[in-house]
């Protein structure tokens, strides 16, 4: 199924002072740079002396979730996320757990058509992950009611995000094969299977990145439906879940496509309207990807630093990464996910982790999931007989845009038990312009 690419905080921005002065009071600017002051200048420190450490990490939908320690508590889930401007607390069972005050207030962006939603700031914390600690840290709280695709607790499946703050200190070493993140001082770089070595070696490619405000953009080639190539610059994004989503007011060779089917997903700032078509080809460095989901947002899509839109983590988890700022560089290396076939969504149905299993979020009112008994709100709790856990909410979601006739799907619904076969058809159409 086509995802919508948003990451955990879709995406994250503490905006910046020079384009609040007309609209943020003089308390809400002092905030601001004492934020932005209080991460550049903050110390780090290494506990094996070493200058790197690797952690393992686990894919749940498509975001990579690592453990990290707050004040030296017990390790939380946060999703690391290279669109992330800051790291950020989200409002969860963990977080609230650690009892922490916040000091002040800051207003927040993101993708989507509504308001910019409003969180507070907690000051001099220490995130520790392996054997690194970031020390007097600012963090970004953001409460439960300004997250609109956590609408419970039983929803957040995650208690943080890290991003900027460690993207622009650390070599970021992904390898997808052994779910390992290393983070290591820049210079260092240890190439997965290879000796210590200071520059990445055979089998790997790179591009320029692009650092504005903290996030990295890359410059890549994207084809229209129809097969016209559009050379776009897009968010490197790895708190992004889906593939590709471009931004046709940006550029003017970016046509919206007439073959597709519209979603309407959730940005930290509200809907993402879109276009959901199939795309002949991406570039990426030499790397070619063909016939792959892509979702022109027509009303709320990402367009920060002159940016056409973002690629997501469906695409770069098929590279083992070294995101490396000191450099201005990303390092690709194709790994076993490269073949992984894309296809677009078949159901219609808009599905999210929950505790119980994953939580149906909409259903397409053109789709084959409308004739079935599935409602907003139902809790499907298998898929072909197969359990939905953490783990295998990724292969319900496969499930969902296989070309298979139908799926088996059981779901509780008022806590009553529901079992049906839901069919699978094909959702783009032609549509004029």
């Amino acid at each position: 199924m086509h995802d919508k690419p948003f990451s955990p905080t879709t995406h994250i921005r503490v905006l910046l002072a020079a384009l609040l002065c007309s609209l943020a009071t003089g308390c809400e600017l002092v905030t601001m740079a004492r934020f932005s002051y209080d991460n550049a200048t903050a110390p780090h420190s290494w506990h094996n002396g070493t200058g790197t450490t690797t952690v393992p990490f686990s894919l749940v939908d498509n975001h990579i979730i690592l453990p990290v320690r707050v004040n030296d508590s017990a390790p939380l889930n946060f999703v690391l996320d290279s669109g992330a401007a800051a790291s950020v607390l989200i409002d969860s069972r963990g977080s609230r757990a650690l009892k922490l005050q916040p000091s002040s207030t800051i207003t927040v962006s993101g993708v989507g058509n509504g308001p910019d939603p409003t969180a507070a700031v907690i000051r001099d914390t220490t995130l520790g992950v392996g054997s690194l600690e970031m020390e007097e840290q600012s963090l970004i709280h953001l409460p439960l009611e300004a997250i609109p695709f956590f609408r419970e607790l039983d929803d957040a499946y995650f208690d943080g995000v890290i991003g900027a703050p460690f993207f622009s200190r650390f070599l970021v070493a992904i390898d997808y094969g052994r779910m390992e993140i290393s983070f290591s001082e820049p210079g260092y770089f240890s190439e997965p299977g290879d000796e210590e070595q200071q520059q990445p070696g055979a089998g790997w490619q790179s591009v320029p990145l692009e650092i504005i405000s903290g996030v990295p953009y890359l410059h890549t080639r994207v084809s229209n439906d129809n097969g016209t190539p559009v050379d776009v610059m897009l968010l490197a994004d790895t708190g992004a879940r889906g593939t590709v989503s471009l931004t046709p007011a940006t550029h003017a060779e970016l046509e919206p496509p007439r073959y597709y089917y519209s979603e309407v997903g959730q940005g930290l700032s509200g809907d993402v309207i879109s276009r959901v078509t199939m795309a002949p080809s991406l570039t990426l460095a030499n790397y070619q990807l063909g016939h792959l989901p892509v979702s022109y947002d027509i009303d709320g899509g990402e367009q920060e630093a002159g940016s056409n839109g973002i690629l997501g983590n469906e695409i770069l988890r098929r590279f083992n990464l070294v995101f490396d700022y000191s450099s201005d560089r990303l390092y690709l290396q194709p790994n076993d996910n490269f073949s992984d076939s894309l296809e677009a969504d078949r159901s219609g149905l808009q599905v999210r982790p929950h505790t119980a299993g994953a939580i149906v979020r909409k259903v397409a009112g053109d789709s084959t999931a409308s004739k079935s008994g599935l409602a907003e709100g139902d809790i499907i709790t298998s898929f072909d007989g197969i359990a939905v856990t953490p783990t295998t909410i990724a292969g319900l979601k496969r499930a969902l845009t296989s070309h298979a006739a139908a799926i088996h799907l059981c779901w509780t619904a008022a806590s009553l038990n529901h079992c049906e076969d839901v069919a699978l058809a094909p959702r783009m159409s032609q549509h004029e312009t």
